[in-house]
């Protein structure tokens, strides 16, 4: 059963491990591993910047209780290039038009998208991303769905019996008319209906990218053929009222190999088109069981399953690769990004991630640092990879909505250690940094150097349930060294800078930490 989201403060979240950050000597059964970096030597200058998602749903909703608390922990991170998603899921906060226009009378309705909008750009920074690319229904040759009237009620079956082939108008023009409309009522201060009505709303916002649909294959089951023709009309439309903006898609999550050999080709866009296409976006979520010996193979380390399955930080190196391998055979110039990261947490098998009705005290504390050790090994190779940017997924989820990639407590209304991951690095690390030639003895740590404005860094990541004593006298000199560190000990809390004796620091499990010192 679902719980309320008032802050209600768990015991069990107080009880979490209490692996020491920093211990005298390790247990008995912790690893160890050797760190070296040589400062000389630059292998590349990061493009990657670090951010993160917040969904419609409802929490953001200005009346719930946690609205305040979430944005708050928004604004902390300070992350550029934030995206706002409007998901389907949460229908009625998603999308302002759930009724077909008649001969008299249109159906606009944004009073649940323009709070969340305005509390999106004052709560975020730098570039905005926006994906308002949810088909309403009433496009498809399909029955209509009694749509809940609560604004933050889950209904997945909106979109039960769509498919492409059903869309009333193939060639996209009717979808990108109506993205045409929600782009100028905020970008251009408002719109003309289908009726030659005016709306207006006074907003002026600017958008610096857009995103054309979201996971089309899953959610509208839309082949490559018919997202590239809906891809090619939206963004002809939008693009002729505001020349700046930059699209982002094809937006898919596992089956970015196979969609990059037919989108990434120009011979199968329209005449008229968009190119070069700027950017190819794909997501990636790996699926494990609850059990913590069961996560450093599955989200670190096991090959690739196939297109059907989520891969673990090694697997998806390996499918980016393969992207820009087709990326520069058939669009040289087209930037690679992953706009969307998570893991999920299968408490009860068989039962899908994102529709799962877990509480939040069904997760052992640990694996919300699990969570963001896996973004972290995902970022140190998209920074090797030279990609301009990867996104932790999501702000919160809840039961119902992808409760496993939560980045906040809805109970506490506190952030947990998925979110203290992203915080570190983003506040530590990004574009501009020179990355070091550097080495781990054991590939169950990882471990990136940089020289960044600040100084120069290392970003450590235990990927196993275990400890793991470092030496770092390979890229110290073993005084004045620091540690910056998210683990069980951290918890919900923000984590402190603290100061080490000596040339050795022991990792708590899944730990991600950020060591600064004299360099050798």
């Amino acid at each position: 059963m679902m719980r309320t989201e008032k802050s209600i403060l768990f015991p069990l979240l107080a009880a979490v491990l209490a692996t020491p950050a920093l211990a005298a000597a390790p247990p008995a059964d912790a690893g160890s591993a050797t760190v070296s970096a040589d400062w000389a030597q630059v292998q590349r200058v990061s493009d990657t910047v670090p951010t993160t998602q917040i969904l419609a749903h409802a929490f953001t909703l200005r009346t719930s209780p946690s609205h305040d608390p979430l944005f708050r922990a928004l604004r902390k991170l300070h992350t550029n290039d934030t995206r706002l998603q409007f998901w389907f899921s949460v229908t009625r906060a998603a999308l302002p038009e759930l009724k077909p226009p008649t001969a008299t009378q249109t159906f606009w309705d944004f009073q649940y998208m323009d709070p969340l909008v305005a509390d999106y750009y004052a709560n975020t920074t730098g570039k905005h991303h926006i994906n308002m690319g949810s088909i309403p229904r009433w496009m498809f040759n399909v029955p209509p769905a009694n749509v809940p009237e609560d604004p933050a009620a889950s209904f997945y079956a909106y979109t039960d019996g769509t498919a492409g082939d059903l869309l009333k108008d193939p060639t996209g023009k009717q979808f990108a008319d109506y993205q045409v409309r929600l782009y100028e009522w905020y970008t251009k201060g408002g719109f003309t209906d289908e009726l030659g009505h005016y709306h207006h709303s006074g907003h002026h916002y600017k958008i610096d990218y857009w995103g054309v649909l979201n996971e089309p294959d899953f959610e509208n089951h839309i082949n490559v053929e018919q997202y590239t023709r809906i891809y090619d009309a939206v963004t002809t439309a939008i693009h002729q009222i505001d020349p700046n903006v930059q699209f982002f898609g094809p937006e898919v999550s596992g089956a970015e190999i196979s969609w990059a050999k037919y989108f990434l080709n120009p011979k199968n866009h329209a005449p008229n088109a968009l190119l070069p296409l700027e950017y190819f976006s794909f997501h990636n979520y790996v699926n494990a069981p609850n059990d913590p010996s069961a996560w450093h193979a599955d989200y670190f380390t096991n090959p690739d399953t196939g297109p059907a399955d989520g891969a673990s930080a090694d697997a998806f190196e390996g499918r980016i690769r393969e992207v820009m391998k087709i990326r520069d055979e058939l669009s040289p110039k087209t930037k690679v990004i992953v706009d969307e990261m998570g893991t999920f947490d299968v408490v009860k098998p068989g039962e899908e991630a994102c529709r799962a009705n877990e509480p939040y005290t069904a997760f052992n504390p640990l694996y919300w640092n699990a969570n963001g050790a896996n973004y972290a090994v995902n970022f140190i190779n998209a920074e090797n990879l030279g990609l301009p940017l990867i996104s932790m997924s999501q702000m919160v989820g809840y039961p119902t909505q992808c409760p496993s990639i939560a980045m906040f407590d809805y109970d506490t209304a506190k952030p947990n250690a998925h979110y203290w991951a992203l915080w570190l690095i983003n506040k530590n690390f990004g574009p501009g940094d020179k990355l070091i030639a550097t080495q781990s003895s054991d590939s169950d740590l990882r471990a990136q150097a940089a020289i960044t404005p600040a100084g120069r860094k290392i970003l450590l990541v235990n990927t196993t349930d275990r400890p793991i004593d470092v030496d770092l006298g390979g890229a110290y000199k073993g005084a004045g060294l620091n540690l910056e560190v998210v683990d069980q000990n951290s918890g919900e809390n923000q984590p402190e800078v603290q100061p080490v004796t000596g040339d050795n620091v022991t990792l708590a499990p899944f730990a991600v930490a950020v060591v600064s010192g004299h360099a050798r």
